[in-house]
């Protein structure tokens, strides 16, 4: 018995341990500007790694000192030991003609940071090395941007240890060419893998982008395309013979990016990347009971192509794959929150500003389904709310979670942190459970506020929505006349909204390389119907929907009412005033009479918290 209560007791302090680790930060390069293509590389001595890290790679993007590049370029991020290189991330610089020249709210001081998880190179993030990025692509090879890039390792995070990582495929940053389907499969010949035996579980790891203007007619309506930016193409990867994945190359989201607008055609879908965004990876499980070598089959869509006038030469594939492998899963049940998306002033504001909802991003890391979760969440020092979630979370699977916050509580919200932590019912591991943000307050207006818009040529193309806290829709407008102003009052009650304008056509009320064609829109939100409102121009140049969070009547951390006086008669009926977070209603006339200590006779009424939701 006293042996058992010694290893319970050397169990509990490393669990102990471990929730306290501490995150260490290592700087890869300060901010530094390119006005080169190429590579650029910085000489870097990584500290030793815990193989059950996390590493979140943090790269600031920005204008250099000269100022902003007008086209989109390709960034790969990489580390190499050696003669051996490992892609950390991909992304594609933004067209960024609007910071250089100053318009639309940007300026040549324009940063932005992406966050590239690179956990599954633990093995070899560490010791001597250089973290190398390569700035190239269409065009003139000097131009302009800047880069800052740290990684940041969260200790005892994981539940089971990186032991490899193989390197399947690399084209190289200019990418492979495309000539023919036959030429091209030479570059994928079949891959041989031995596991060892304590290897349990394994992953591929790709980042595959598409890029040229080759002309194709390849695809089922027999339409002309451009390859391999503008056409949608798919590779397959095979296992011993066995199919894991068809993968399309297509990504037709860039119109909610969230660097908007931008100088180019960034709202277009492309093949598997958006300007100004970053590279999704894939990932796709593969089995480890194998014996003896298993082999792995990569290839491509056949398809042909001719020269366009737009460009000569073949389409390029840039391609990075490596196999990942990994112990013994040493935990029944564990679920981490890997990010907080909203509310997050990290974040930019289109991802990040919230009023009222909470988005996070979870991970099953253990070997169990979970079908609940409990999440604690508020404002450091003050309240802790709860909220209960269920669904089903296989294992290793992420889920992006939403819920509307219950009243956090009165603040300064340039100063408060959200804190928010997440546990399974038998959750075996506390160091990935929690997680602070600071965060923005969205805009504040009056509940006479009003959105001004101006429709293009075919207004049926345009809705507009506004949703409470919850996200259910409480007013919405549409079949609006073309090329006409349209005044949509709000009149709602004090709370946290969320102001919705949709395109079904997905290319906003206002995009360059369609305004002679389809009109010029605009959007102007007055704060009130009172003539010296302020008013804010909404950016109507948003693709298929812009999101607005506001509060109305009430800035975030504040109150819709003023704060109870002790030595103020109040003899006004219904008079609403403010007291420890909660809005009280006046029955009839008190003087120093505490709202709280109100019973159902007594002067005051609860009514609300004070952002407006029910108590």
């Amino acid at each position: 018995m006293r042996f058992l209560l010694f290893w319970l007791l050397i169990f509990t302090c490393t669990q102990v341990l471990a929730s306290k680790a501490i995150a260490t930060t290592q700087i890869l390069t300060e901010y530094t500007s390119f006005t080169q293509h190429g590579d650029h590389r910085f000489a870097v001595n990584l500290l030793p790694a815990d193989l059950k890290s996390r590493h979140i790679l943090e790269l600031e993007l920005g204008c250099a000192e000269q100022g902003c590049s007008d086209w989109d370029y390709t960034v790969r991020l990489e580390w190499y030991q050696g003669e051996k290189r490992y892609e950390l991330g991909r992304l594609i610089t933004p067209y960024a003609g609007y910071m250089q020249r100053g318009m639309h709210g940007f300026d040549r001081n324009w940063r932005r940071t992406f966050y590239f998880d690179v956990s599954h190179l633990t093995p070899v993030l560490s010791g001597e090395g250089t973290f190398n990025v390569h700035y190239g692509g269409w065009g003139a090879k000097k131009s302009a941007f800047g880069i800052a890039a740290k990684l940041i390792s969260k200790p005892a995070y994981q539940t089971k240890s990186v032991k490899r990582v193989i390197p399947l495929y690399e084209s190289g940053s200019e990418g492979w060419p495309y000539k023919t389907a036959e030429d091209f499969a030479q570059r994928l010949p079949v891959k041989a893998v031995t596991f060892e035996a304590d290897e349990q579980y394994a992953e591929v790891k790709m980042i595959v982008t598409a890029h040229g203007h080759a002309l194709s007619y390849d695809n089922p309506d027999g339409k002309a395309e451009l390859c391999g930016e503008w056409c949608d193409r798919y590779f397959t990867l095979e296992q011993d013979g066995k199919l894991v994945v068809k993968q399309n190359l297509w990504r037709d989201d860039c119109d909610q990016s969230a660097t908007f607008p931008q100088g180019g055609t960034y709202l277009f879908a492309r093949a598997n990347w958006c300007p100004g965004e970053a590279i999704e990876p894939f990932s796709y499980p593969v089995s480890t009971s194998v014996e003896g070598s298993s082999l792995f089959d990569l290839d491509w869509q056949a398809y042909s192509w001719q020269p366009s006038q737009y460009g000569t030469d073949a389409p390029r594939y840039i391609v990075n794959a490596v196999l990942v492998t990994y112990g013994e899963q040493e935990v029944e049940e564990d679920v981490a929150l890997t990010s907080i998306v909203k509310p997050n002033s990290a974040m930019p504001d289109r991802i990040g500003l919230s009023c009222g909802e909470i988005e996070v991003d979870v991970k099953n890391l253990g070997k169990s389904t979970v079908d609940e979760l409990w999440f604690d969440y508020g404002i450091e020092g003050l309240r802790t709310h709860q909220y209960h979630w269920q669904g089903e979370i296989e294992a290793g699977e992420s889920k992006r979670i939403a819920f509307s916050s219950q009243f956090l509580g009165n603040y300064d919200p340039e100063l408060a942190k959200l804190n928010i932590s997440v546990r399974s019912e038998y959750d075996q591991q506390e160091a990935n459970n929690s997680q602070a943000v600071q965060f923005k307050a969205p805009m504040a207006v009056e509940h006479s506020a009003m959105l001004r818009l101006l429709t293009g040529k075919d207004g049926t193309e345009s809705s507009v929505s506004l949703l409470d806290k919850s996200q259910k829709i409480i007013k919405h407008w549409d079949m609006f006349a073309d090329s006409s102003w349209h005044e949509l009052t709000f009149d709602v009650p004090a709370g946290c909204y969320t102001l919705k304008v949709h395109d079904s056509q997905h290319d906003g009320l206002a995009f360059p390389f369609f305004n002679q064609r389809k009109g010029k829109g605009e959007l102007a939100l007055h704060h009130s119907d009172k003539l010296d409102a302020a008013v804010t121009q909404l950016q109507p140049d948003f693709g298929r929907e812009l999101s607005i969070p506001i509060t109305v009547d009430y800035e975030m951390g504040g109150c819709a009412a003023s704060a109870w006086q002790a030595d103020l008669a109040y003899n006004v009926k219904g008079q609403k005033v403010a007291y420890q977070g909660v809005i009280y209603q006046a029955r009839h006339w008190s003087y120093n009479f505490a709202p709280n200590k109100s019973g159902p006779y007594d002067p005051w009424q609860a009514i609300s918290y004070c952002d407006g939701s029910a108590l």
